[in-house]
């Protein structure tokens, strides 16, 4: 990787720091997530960059893949354990890390930063990402919390996410290796027993997958929205609604996701009533690790 891109990917982390602060002031009962989502997305395009996918927030036994609805008028709750995840895109070079928070103190939190630090330590040219994955379960373990197992970390490109290699969250017999000048992301997610997400609903995430033939205008719409200024990254149904209506938005992503034109992404939930943490970090595979996000 040339030092122009690694410069690209730490200027997106160092936006993503910047916005990832000031969110955190403003975490506290009550506030409405659809006030954060909309901060968050905004602050960053002021300083430069994109959203490289709409802030997630997710709530206690929910993992991932929860936004905001369209005029949604959800707070956070007192005791709440809240999972921040934000991507920053900088020239399609992106940032994408997460935090958790809660207003009562819990160790999952703690456990699921140790995991984080833990890899970030073992992080070399040549490591296995089984032998990482089995380091992540350590650190979690030690600090009293389980895995979620079906969730994973994951490579990074320009514009795309979850590309080789795959990073388990749990000891895995993986032969696969990292290689010098990976971008990766760590993430794991952590909870009291040892357990996997399902998908679950309501479904407000949608990325592009190629174009298709449509009939109706409006879907036409929202498919080049997605394509071109999404980038084939994903979004959301309220971030479009500054060019469609509500009702708009729901006809055409339904007909764009019968044809095959757009993806969803559901939320992903835990055991019932079962909190979770999350935390992770972009870094670049080196000796000494970058980490473009702390």
């Amino acid at each position: 990787m040339n030092e122009n891109i690694i410069n690209e990917y730490k200027t997106a982390g160092t936006i993503w720091k910047t916005v990832r602060n000031e969110l955190f002031e403003k975490l506290k009962p009550g506030v409405l997530l659809l006030d954060l989502a909309t901060f968050a997305e905004n602050r960053i395009r002021k300083l430069g960059g994109e959203p490289a996918f709409p802030l997630n927030l997710s709530i206690n036994d929910i993992a991932a893949h929860s936004t905001p609805s369209i005029n949604d008028k959800a707070t956070l709750q007192k005791g709440d354990l809240l999972k921040i995840d934000m991507g920053v895109s900088v020239n399609g070079y992106l940032a994408d890390a997460a935090f958790s928070y809660c207003s009562e103190k819990t160790p999952l939190i703690k456990a699921a930063e140790a995991a984080v630090a833990a890899a970030i330590d073992a992080i070399k040219p040549g490591l296995r990402v089984g032998e990482l994955g089995g380091i992540i379960e350590q650190a979690a373990r030690d600090h009293g919390a389980q895995m979620i197992i079906n969730l994973t970390g994951h490579g990074i490109d320009q514009y795309e996410f979850h590309v080789p290699p795959t990073i388990p969250n749990i000891a895995s017999g993986s032969r696969e290796t990292l290689e010098e000048g990976m971008a990766i992301a760590i993430e794991p997610f952590v909870c009291e027993q040892r357990t996997a997400v399902r998908e679950s609903a309501p479904i407000e995430i949608y990325r592009y997958v190629t174009d298709r033939p449509v009939r109706s205008p409006d879907a036409r719409i929202a498919l080049a929205l997605a394509r071109d200024t999404y980038k084939g990254l994903p979004f959301a149904r309220r971030q479009l609604t500054s060019t469609l209506s509500p009702v708009k938005i729901a006809l055409a992503v339904r007909e764009l996701e019968r044809l095959g034109a757009l993806v969803s992404h559901a939320p992903l939930r835990g055991d019932a009533g079962t909190p979770i943490a999350q935390a992770e970090h972009t870094m670049i595979v080196a000796d000494p690790v970058i980490v473009t996000t702390r």
